[in-house]
């Protein structure tokens, strides 16, 4: 490679310097006018977020990498065991909780080696301010990722087993929303923790498929709870619990983790 052509990580950092350069002169106009929010203070973070999220979504927009491999496994899969299944519609709540887990972790792996490659999380951690809203920010995109996911998902689920959800199409689309939103929040730790280790593409795996477990189980009974299937017993609490545990505990983590990066 010609060594006057610049990297990718050198090209990230002449553009958050720009970005930065502009941010602070919209600060600065905008801070007399608006009080002066303190630099790092509740606006600020959010807009930091929302800065590398839109990014992130942004570049899988042009790709289309990530999203296709995701979709088309999820889809396999749940094509696959219906014809296993025979279409039996009780185990169309297994079917769709497996099948959204998969796409998750192989989502998750892409993702991580792109990130690697890319050199985009080096760039970014050259950006001033609370490492928290760079996880955020992830896990917003990475849930907006799944969410597109389980809306191709949940129609071809039904249509293969035969699913009439009805008016509890709401209360069930709210519960996969509900999953994936503690998914992303893993997935978004352990995305960070193995991206600079070999092997990462196992790694993930192994780290996310035992921590998705309890949003597998909750899913999969809560599911066959909103079809008539099943009963709701402690299933909510659980799903409930992990997605507030890890968002508390999963920002923290990630911080620890970047600062070794």
């Amino acid at each position: 490679m010609d060594p006057r052509t610049p990297s990718a990580l050198e090209t990230g950092r002449a553009d958050l310097q720009a970005h930065r350069a502009a941010e602070a002169g919209a600060a600065g106009a905008s801070g007399v006018a608006a009080g002066a929010v303190p630099a790092g203070g509740g606006l600020t973070g959010l807009r930091r977020a929302a800065a590398v999220a839109w990014k992130d979504l942004l570049l899988e927009w042009r790709r289309r990498e990530t999203v296709a491999a995701m979709v088309f496994l999820a889809c396999l899969t749940a094509v696959l065991l219906g014809f296993a299944f025979g279409g039996r519609g009780e185990v169309a709540p297994a079917v769709l909780w497996v099948a959204l887990v998969l796409g998750a972790v192989l989502g998750v792996s892409r993702l991580t080696v792109a990130e690697a490659e890319q050199g985009t999380l080096e760039a970014l951690l050259l950006y001033p301010g609370a490492r928290e809203h760079l996880f955020w920010g992830k896990w917003a995109a990475l849930t907006g990722l799944l969410t597109a996911l389980a809306a191709v998902l949940l129609p071809l689920v039904a249509v293969l087993f035969g699913v009439a959800a009805g008016p509890r199409w709401p209360l069930l689309a709210g519960t996969v929303l509900l999953g994936i939103v503690g998914l992303a929040a893993v997935g978004t730790l352990f995305g960070a923790l193995a991206l600079h280790v070999r092997g990462r593409e196992l790694l993930v795996p192994l780290l996310l498929l035992p921590l998705a477990l309890p949003v597998l189980l909750a899913g999969i009974r809560l599911t066959e709870a909103i079809l008539g299937t099943g009963r709701v017993g402690p299933w909510p609490a659980v799903l409930a619990v992990f997605d507030i545990l890890f968002l508390l505990v999963a920002p923290i983590l990630f911080e620890l983790v970047v600062e070794e990066v």
